[in-house]
């Protein structure tokens, strides 16, 4: 009997098997690469709607002529509302390490201005603006950050018709004006 040919068979079909499991291997790898930038991709974009939606609710509050008690409670529902603490909790855990950095720096920055909201600032005041600002330009890096995670180039305020993406230049409490 020969055995030469079912051996050859045999070690013909485990190659075959071989190859067709690494193919698999390799494009459950992708696919789950693919998946994981969805999701931190989806993270980032609902922390900066959180954080939008909790600016424009503060922005609301300083705008209001509101009683100090009634304006720290407005405060805190501004920012429950607008999901924002989940949101950070989200990007704290599937984000990379440098999204979390300037997630967290631009967070700290709303921080800012919720303070001087609760303390009584209004939108058009010194104390708010010196707030705003430093947010603006926290959450522009942040977005340029996840630009950089995604593999995207980056892009300046400029480059898109704008001074900046604070406007600090043009602000009359801030250029003196």
């Amino acid at each position: 009997m020969d055995l030469l040919p079912l051996l050859a068979t045999a070690v013909g079909a485990v190659i075959a098997l071989s190859g067709t499991l690494l193919t698999d291997v390799r494009r459950d790898r992708r696919q789950r690469v693919r998946d994981d930038e969805q999701v931190r991709r989806e993270v980032c974009v609902d922390f900066v709607l959180a954080l939008n939606l909790a600016h424009a609710g503060l922005r609301e509050v300083g705008e209001a002529s509101v009683p100090a008690d009634e304006r720290r409670a407005a405060v805190s529902r501004v920012i429950h509302e607008a999901g924002l603490y989940g949101a950070r909790e989200r990007l704290l855990v599937a984000a990379t390490a440098p999204l979390v950095k300037a997630g967290e720096t631009v967070f700290g920055r709303l921080v800012a201005i919720r303070t001087v909201i609760r303390a009584g600032a209004r939108t058009n005041s010194r104390e708010y603006h010196d707030a705003y600002h430093p947010f603006a330009e926290a959450l522009w890096q942040f977005r340029m950050s996840v630009r950089a995670d995604f593999g995207q180039p980056s892009f300046s305020p400029e480059s898109v018709d704008r001074p900046s993406w604070s406007e600090r230049e043009s602000c009359a409490f801030c250029s003196g004006g």
